[in-house]
């Protein structure tokens, strides 16, 4: 038999991304428009009770376009790896390969590669895009249908702490819609003691800073025999005060939702948070960083899956293939409810399963060459 030479490999690598490319475009497709049928079927009855034009519908689903890749590319790279490599083995093409004197692992090498390309993409668009589009799909479809339900923007007995600027927040009652708030009391804190309180009647929020009006401002650094420790304002500009009235709603700032640099920021202070808090946002962090590398463990999961005899069932390996994918997802998501919960640390709960799984993956290839 004649055996292929080296240069005959670029068209195989050609061929191989063809045969990928044509099912991935296919799944991501489909997945894409299952998540916003599904998100649809949600929010439709509040798109129609806000008379929401179709243009910012559609925005709105543009801006969650990053979030939802990241959470659909493993599995989209599963099956499209499955569906061809099984079509190839199917036909005895891999085996022919083979036989002809090609590594496997150099066959295989197009969809490591693959792996390791997306791998690095969703990393960048998980750390820098991902929870900004959750937050400002979030914030775009609050702003839509707020008109037809404006008295569901006020709330009462809103308490934050500010962890940056070591402030506590007392509101009376906080309006999202206007970004103003009544009732307002702030103690301004370091590790030791109080150092400042200001009361307020109230308070708008603009131009990233906030207004207070009928201020009381207690300065507890100076001794109360000093006038200067009591001072009453008819308004006061607090330019420092950067935080705005969607971060003091707790359910407005999941971690989820929160940036990369502001889970840093909050970071910077973990001996100001409370552990529980400390432990939410290092889990959201080592797992952003290690859950996009699931897109190069599925390929490792995925080729010994993939390469089936020609008289074994494509289907009984692609259902083993997707049951050990769901294992691996069963794993990240109860070793990082573990890690939120203080039981592990959050680095060991966000890499445990890659290495698991890629290790296992490795062996499973050098088995079938």
């Amino acid at each position: 038999m004649r055996r292929l030479t080296w240069a005959g490999v670029n068209i195989l690598d050609r061929y191989f991304l063809k045969e990928f490319l044509k099912p991935f475009g296919a799944c991501l497709l489909s997945f894409l428009l299952c998540m916003m049928v599904y998100d649809l079927y949600d929010n439709i009855h509040d798109f129609i009770q806000a008379a929401t034009p179709l243009r910012h519908i559609l925005n709105y689903y543009l801006i969650l376009v990053p979030a939802w890749v990241v959470v659909i590319m493993p599995i989209t790279l599963l099956l499209s790896l499955l569906y061809a490599l099984s079509t190839m083995s199917k036909h005895g093409e891999l085996t022919a390969m083979r036989a002809s004197g090609l590594d496997f692992f150099r066959l295989m090498g197009p969809y490591f590669l693959i792996g390791i390309c997306v791998s690095i993409q969703m990393l960048a668009l998980n750390l820098a895009w991902a929870p900004d589009a959750r937050y400002k799909a979030k914030e775009l479809f609050e702003k839509q249908t707020r008109q037809a339900k404006k008295e569901e923007t006020k709330m009462g007995g809103v308490l934050y702490r500010c962890v940056s600027g070591d402030r506590y927040w007392s509101l009376d009652e906080l309006d999202l819609y206007e970004r103003k708030a009544r009732g307002i009391e702030i103690t301004q804190c370091n590790e030791k003691r109080d150092l400042r309180k200001i009361s307020a009647a109230s308070g708008s929020y603009r131009n990233g800073y906030w207004t207070f009006q009928n201020v009381i401002i207690y300065d507890y650094t100076k001794p109360a025999s000093d006038p200067s420790s009591l001072r009453k304002l008819p308004s006061w500009i607090a330019r420092e005060y950067t935080e705005g009235p969607q971060e003091m709603v707790v359910q407005s700032k999941k971690t989820k939702r929160m940036t990369t640099r502001e889970l840093l920021q909050n970071l910077k202070y973990a001996a100001r948070l409370s552990v529980k808090q400390r432990n939410l946002f290092e889990t959201e962090l080592h797992s952003r960083v290690a859950l996009p590398l699931a897109n190069f463990v599925v390929f490792l999961i995925g080729v010994p899956f993939g390469v089936v005899g020609e008289r074994r069932s494509s289907f009984m390996a692609v259902v083993n293939a997707l049951l050990f994918f769901f294992a691996y997802i069963m794993m990240v998501e109860v070793l990082l409810l573990f890690s939120r919960n203080g039981v592990i640390p959050a680095w060991l709960a966000a890499w445990l399963p890659n290495i698991v799984f890629a290790i296992v993956g490795v062996l499973m290839i050098r088995r079938i060459r």
